[in-house]
């Protein structure tokens, strides 16, 4: 017996779609289990959203979020030029975490694919992170401002 309770909730049929094919008959996961899936959800959504702001030119300078680095923090031109950059990079890297977490959530593996799975998630994550700063310092540089000290 766990030692953390399972949630047992009834599949629901939202109009005959999703998520009916996901989930047959009950959605048995610990408390545990859910806790890993809805942090790594959430952690994807924001870095999803984060991109979609820096696409449309909405995530200004600030101490929070965004891609700190000191070349796109040189000024708000050059802010603007490295997220710019960055936006797909930064919006593909947050469906890694969240797919993983839907995958963990709706199909509830044993442990260790649990455990790979969200690694994967964040090892997507991290790689397209990596990607987007690159991307955003280059971007960034070309703005020409006089180069940092």
């Amino acid at each position: 017996m766990s030692a953390f309770p399972r949630w047992n909730l009834p599949a629901t049929r939202l109009g005959g779609a999703w998520p009916a094919p996901l989930f047959s008959g009950r959605l048995s996961c610990s408390v545990a289990t859910m806790s890993k899936a809805i942090r790594s959800g959430l952690a994807g959504l924001i870095v999803v959203a984060l991109g979609r702001m820096a696409a449309k030119g909405r995530l200004p300078r600030n101490v929070f979020a965004g891609i700190r680095i000191p070349s796109t923090l040189r000024s708000d031109d050059s802010w603007r030029a490295g997220h710019l950059a960055a936006a797909s990079a930064l919006t593909a890297a947050g469906f890694g975490p969240l797919l993983a977490a839907i995958a963990v959530a709706a199909k509830n593996p044993g442990p260790d694919a649990e455990t790979v799975l969200l690694r994967i998630g964040n090892g997507w994550l991290l790689a397209w992170l990596g990607l987007a700063t690159v991307q955003a310092s280059r971007a960034a540089r070309a703005v020409g401002h006089e180069p940092l000290p």
